[in-house]
């Protein structure tokens, strides 16, 4: 079935009200999705036009895969669903006419497990959305001068929860020693050679490096079609080892290497003093 992943909701904690909260949720989820990194960079653009953002916050917003949405206006109107804040349409074409009286609310962003996997979240292992609800201020990642052979793990300040609805396939990733992921096909997953790929790469026979630094020998990959919420989190730091997360046991990467770093390779270094030709 062809890939139906929504942009959806990153909100940076404690800077909304619940109210905002509320309407930030609906508006990404219901009312304002925009589909692709074009028409998220085509709003932005009217924005910016319009003097809704500044030329700065345009930049920022398409480097890390956002758009502007309002309060009072979305993409889908006048399709909108009973109850929503929703009274203009708002384009994504910087080309369109201007409107006076939106109100800014926030941006939106795309996610990548299903709601029950878990997370490591300070040595509490919690679905992501448990972890957004309790107000969790940090994820637990690997530090910058972790490797191969020597992993170390630290507390990373998360900038926001991503989350959205879907509609697509996900891969059940299940290893030899009885762990299972549940993730979107884009998202990204380390080899135990320090490589990063993506999860639809993967095949049975593949080893991933799991959290304990040991090799996780893939013994069954299933893919099954998935209707509902995705989720993921992105650190604040701009180290790409430090947006390296514990899922289920798997190291995996944070929404980061789907969004501003789709197109990078990656490949966590290898410690010339350590023997690793067991992994």
């Amino acid at each position: 079935m062809k890939k139906n992943l929504l942009i959806a909701i990153a909100v940076t904690a404690a800077a909304l009200s619940s109210t905002a909260f509320a309407q930030l949720e609906t508006r990404c989820f219901q009312d304002d999705q925009l589909l692709t990194r074009e028409l998220a960079a085509g709003r932005n653009a009217w924005a910016r036009k319009c003097g809704l953002i500044t030329a700065e916050r345009e930049v920022y917003l398409n480097e890390y895969a956002e758009y502007q949405v309002f309060t009072n206006g979305c993409y889908s109107y006048p399709a909108v669903p009973a109850g929503s804040s929703c009274r203009f349409h708002v384009p994504a074409n910087e080309s369109a006419n201007c409107i006076a009286g939106l109100t800014r609310l926030g941006t939106c962003v795309a996610g990548c497990f299903t709601p029950s996997q878990r997370v490591d979240f300070g040595g509490r292992q919690l679905p992501v959305p448990d972890a957004y609800a309790a107000g969790t201020t940090h994820v637990t990642a690997l530090t910058a001068d972790a490797q191969l052979g020597a992993l170390t793990f630290g507390n990373q300040a998360i900038r926001s929860f991503v989350a959205g609805d879907t509609q697509e396939d996900i891969f059940l990733l299940q290893s030899s020693d009885g762990r299972n992921l549940e993730v979107t096909s884009e998202h990204p997953m380390l080899l135990a050679d320090g490589t990063m790929v993506k999860a639809h790469t993967l095949k049975v026979g593949d080893m991933l490096l799991g959290s304990n630094g040991l090799t996780l020998i893939l013994s069954r990959v299933t893919v099954f079609n998935f209707k509902g919420q995705v989720w993921n989190v992105r650190p604040a730091s701009l180290n790409k080892t430090e947006n390296v997360m514990s899922a289920e046991g798997f190291l995996t990467g944070s929404v980061r290497f789907q969004n501003e770093w789709a197109a990078d390779a990656y490949r966590l270094s290898i410690r010339e003093d350590v023997d690793v030709s067991g992994l």
